[in-house]
């Protein structure tokens, strides 16, 4: 159960940031759901958030599994449970997404996953991203796209301490 109470009708306060989450993800659920008792933060944050998942013109595997490995590692399930099966859906293999959801050593990972991977999961267990990791992702995606993606796995560490401090439970 949440902290605070989910917002699900709009009022004069929040309807611009209501409106906008209906328009970019057809409802309001989740931690938005939640975090609307802020209208201004919860309307900047599905900026990002838009940008991050549905625009950024990086390939959308880096995109799922930088949220899959984010999340996992800060313990959101909120998110980590919808991007893990995206991750699948996107043929990541199943071995590979248990191995991030379990916070262990993967193998088998495609040389696209493991860049996303060793990204995410030096930014968030070292603070820090090493130069052979950043060098292997802007080779890849180049300077704009590693950006996007350093951008976006920043975008889910602050989603999970904004879903981990209000409670916000997985989608069912």
């Amino acid at each position: 159960m949440p902290r605070l109470p989910e917002i699900t009708t709009p009022n004069s306060e929040n309807q611009a940031a209501f409106d906008y989450l209906m328009k970019t993800r057809g409802a309001v659920r989740g931690g938005f759901s939640v975090t609307l008792v802020s209208p201004e933060i919860t309307q900047r944050m599905a900026h990002v958030g838009s940008y991050a998942r549905f625009d950024s013109p990086i390939d959308k595997l880096f995109r799922e599994v930088a949220a899959t490995v984010t999340s996992a590692e800060m313990e959101n399930p909120a998110e980590y449970v919808p991007h893990s099966r995206q991750c699948l859906q996107l043929g990541v293999k199943e071995a590979v997404v248990k191995a991030i959801l379990d916070r262990s050593p993967v193998a088998g990972a495609s040389e696209d996953e493991t860049i996303a991977i060793n990204v995410a999961r030096e930014l968030t267990r070292d603070h820090k991203l090493s130069d052979a990791s950043f060098q292997a992702a802007r080779k890849r995606l180049g300077d704009a796209g590693v950006v996007d993606l350093i951008a976006t796995v920043g975008y889910y560490a602050m989603l999970a301490v904004v879903h981990v401090a209000l409670d916000i439970a997985p989608p069912k």
